[in-house]
């Protein structure tokens, strides 16, 4: 026991050694002569991080350029306030008593009256007295920044949603979005510092045919193991490592901190949880010992290890129920009674099902890139489309390297119906052939178009023709930032961490919660599991039962794009 308690203690340490309460990125304007080489040097950073900071940049900026640098004082009191005595401001790189001045609205001259030794020269980390009663600029330069990395699906206008900023001033902050949006684009960020949660609200849960009847008088242990590598990182090698995007660093605790969230939100509805967590180290020896030096009889559910394979080795090793957190390709042969898969990929049956359910006349028309490796796909897909009720027909279009000529799309629309176009094909060169003709016939014809998921080859397509072909595809995970629930969970995490969650921090928060609130609502896990589906911050959880095997999460969502071009939920 001691062990997990000084476990958690540097896991604790860890967490909120990278989470500092204060803002991580300030505003710098360049001044004349300066390089990013040795702007770097007086902020301690290397000029390559600091130009990945500031993607837009060169190396020499022009005067007055406005750019993103680390906040010296992150994780230190900037301000303090000392009673009758007025605040104390931290002196920063490059600051003078003119800018200290305009920000404060004070003057020189009751600086300099206030603290006599500034006549020296202000030097960097130097504290002096502002006076009392004044007040601050509504717009100062140390305006809050995070950096936002593009995932799939998003769009311009669910960034300015999100972070509820103008297309202006994202622009303006990013000039490369000029060339379009592009997955894995990192963006600069400013977030505005008058978002507040009440300490009293909670994360719930979106609509869903799920009810939790929650029983607060059970007493929940969990166990979650990630790999943490606390042992493996040094102070120094820490703070490196953890700037490494998808560092697996990164994900665990990311992970970690969205799970942190879910398990308080419980709490705060009444539950008892109690929780420990593992290193695992991404070690099967680490995981060996940590099974063979541990009781886990008294527990209630294991969240995690991350990696699939360490998560049904463990299932088979414990009689307790392990959540498997992520998706992996080889978990359809891997299962186990007491498994759990809670992320799914089954995008193409759940497309195909939602058309049979749909399916009212629809003129349907498939297209392939007529390639060895989609060719399974398309007959797939096929055969299931000839099997609805009252199905007319079904027609194929192959293209011919990439290429459709567009009276194939024209002898076989219809003018009398909606069009159901459904593309089988990642191919880039198919996808703009097909979007290309499908555009020009828009006005004219009701066309649909549906595709399995939208995957990299959709990366470069302009989202309003999406928006004009009524885009239909399956999607794992989908975060709505009208939702007010979802708004409150942005929120919270922000308030709690000082940054926006990524897409690990969501699952962390979605798999902890769900799972958690099922066991608390029902007699037990599997009657849980059973009880219907549910929707959280971006996933949905549907769990059916193989005989003999794992429950799996069925749950996917439909989406369309509306004319509006934004993203909805339709089933």
């Amino acid at each position: 026991m001691k062990s997990i308690k000084f476990l958690f203690t540097l896991l604790l340490f860890c967490t909120i050694s990278l989470v500092a309460q204060q803002k991580k990125y300030v505003s710098y304007t360049v001044q004349k002569g300066e390089t990013m080489k040795s702007i770097a040097k007086v902020y301690k950073i290397s000029t390559r991080d600091l130009l990945r900071l500031n993607p837009d940049i060169g190396r020499k900026p022009k005067a007055n350029t406005v750019i993103i640098v680390p906040n010296l004082n992150y994780g230190k009191h900037v301000v303090e306030v000392v009673e009758d005595e007025g605040e104390y401001h931290t002196i920063l790189p490059k600051e003078t008593l003119y800018g200290i001045s305009k920000k404060y609205n004070t003057t020189i001259e009751q600086l300099k009256k206030l603290n006599p030794h500034i006549a020296e020269g202000l030097k960097i980390g130097m504290k002096i007295k502002i006076p009392l009663n004044v007040n601050k600029e509504e717009e100062v330069s140390e305006a809050t920044y995070i950096l936002h990395t593009v995932v799939k699906d998003e769009t311009v206008y669910n960034l300015t949603r999100r972070y509820e900023i103008s297309e202006e001033e994202l622009l303006q902050l990013n000039p490369i979005l000029n060339d379009g949006l592009k997955l894995g684009m990192v963006l600069k960020i400013r977030i505005k510092e008058n978002t507040v949660i009440d300490e009293e609200d909670e994360v719930l849960e979106g609509v869903s045919l799920f009810v939790e009847s929650l029983n607060v008088e059970k007493n929940i242990n969990v166990a979650i193991m990630l790999p943490y590598q606390i042992n493996k990182y040094t102070d120094s090698t820490r703070a490196r490592s953890f700037s490494k995007s998808n560092s697996l660093l990164t994900i665990a605790t990311d992970f970690h901190m969205g799970a942190a969230i879910a398990i308080d939100s419980l709490k705060r509805k009444g539950l008892s949880i109690n929780v420990n967590y593992f290193d695992t180290e991404n070690s099967n020896y680490k995981l060996k010992t940590i099974v063979d030096r541990n009781d886990f009889s008294n527990t209630d559910i294991v969240i995690g290890p991350l990696f699939y394979e360490k998560a049904h080795w463990l299932s088979k090793q414990i009689d307790v129920p392990v959540f498997a957190p992520m998706y992996s390709k080889k978990q359809d042969g891997l299962s186990n009674n007491n498994l759990i898969k809670s992320d799914s990929d089954d995008l193409e049956e759940r497309l195909l099902d939602y058309m049979k359910a749909s399916y009212k006349g629809q003129n349907i028309i498939v297209v392939n890139d007529g390639l060895e490796a989609s060719k399974s796909k398309l007959w797939k897909a096929v055969n299931a489309l000839k099997a609805f009720d009252s199905i007319q027909n079904v027609e194929v279009i192959k293209s011919n390297k990439g290429y459709i000529d567009n009276t194939k799309f024209k002898e076989k629309l219809s003018l009398d119906t909606n069009n159901w176009v459904l593309l089988i094909s990642d191919e880039i060169v198919t996808t703009a052939a097909t979007i290309n003709n499908l555009k020009g016939f828009a006005e004219e014809y009701n066309i649909t178009l549906l595709s399995i998921d939208k995957g990299k080859n959709f990366d470069n397509v302009d989202n309003s023709f999406l928006g004009q072909l009524n885009f239909v595809f399956a999607s794992k995970d989908f975060v709505n930032m009208q939702n007010p629930m979802v708004k409150q969970f942005f929120n919270k995490f922000k308030n709690t961490y000082n940054s926006f969650p990524s897409k690990y921090a969501i699952r962390g928060f979605d798999v902890t919660y769900d799972a958690l609130i099922r066991l608390a609502s029902k007699d037990s896990l599997e009657d849980g599991l059973k009880a219907g589906t549910s929707s959280r911050i971006s996933a949905m959880f549907d769990y059916n039962k193989k005989l003999f095997g794992s429950f799996e999460n069925k749950g996917i969502f439909i989406i369309q794009y509306n004319p509006e071009l934004n993203p909805i939920i339709i089933e």
